[in-house]
């Protein structure tokens, strides 16, 4: 299954590439932005020895943005950001970039695994549902839509601070549902695999009972 490559710094730095891709800043200082934006309150370059491997966690705080799509972009690169999600702003420092495992990182790990075979697949995609499949459509135009995600509130309903499962969270999806379960699975996660195409996915909590 494809995993994140490159040093723990290089991943850093992917993080944040994708996160200026989505319109986001990022920022060193104390700023005052208009826009969503991820501030470090320290040198970055210091946190990582010259082989670039990360020696402690990285401080940092956020400004009008979803603690949500910081959580999910470092975990794209298998990194973990422990963010607090229950609010729009981190107004203090909190713990990022650590490198380890977690529920988010190896769901997204799997997204990969379906990427490389043609699906958009996209953690904490959208705000709603109607959104994140109006972008998929645009995004396709014409070709088969394989896609899966789901939406920043079930992002913030189902995971904690960490990016582990607390609760079972929706999977909007479309494509081979026997694919799909095969990629999750891989997670070590319960999964609920729909026998009917207009059903989401589940994914719960390792150790659950099956659905």
């Amino acid at each position: 299954m494809p995993t994140a490559t490159g040093t723990e710094k290089e991943r850093f730095a992917l993080s944040l590439d994708r996160l200026r891709s989505s319109g986001w800043e990022v920022e060193e200082g104390n700023p005052h932005p208009a826009r969503p934006t991820i501030i470090f309150t320290d040198q970055v370059n210091d946190f990582f020895d010259s082989a670039g491997s990360l020696q402690a966690d990285i401080p940092f705080h956020w400004i009008r943005g979803s603690g949500s799509k910081i959580q999910a972009a470092f975990a794209r690169e298998g990194l973990i950001a422990r963010v607090h999600l229950t609010g729009e702003d981190g107004p203090g420092a909190v713990l990022a970039g650590r490198n380890g495992d977690s529920d988010l990182c190896r769901i997204v790990q799997a997204f990969r695994h379906l990427e490389a075979q043609g699906y958009i697949a996209e953690p904490n995609f959208s705000f709603t549902n109607s959104s994140g499949w109006g972008d998929i459509h645009e995004r396709n135009q014409g070709s088969e839509v394989k896609a899966i995600f789901w939406n920043s509130q079930s992002h913030m309903d189902c995971f904690d601070d960490d990016g582990n499962l607390i609760d079972d969270i929706p999977l909007q999806w479309a494509g081979d549902a026997d694919t799909i379960k095969d990629a999750l699975s891989a997670t070590g996660l319960a999964v609920d695999a729909p026998q009917n195409p207009k059903v989401t996915f589940f994914l719960g909590p390792e150790g659950e009972e099956e659905f």
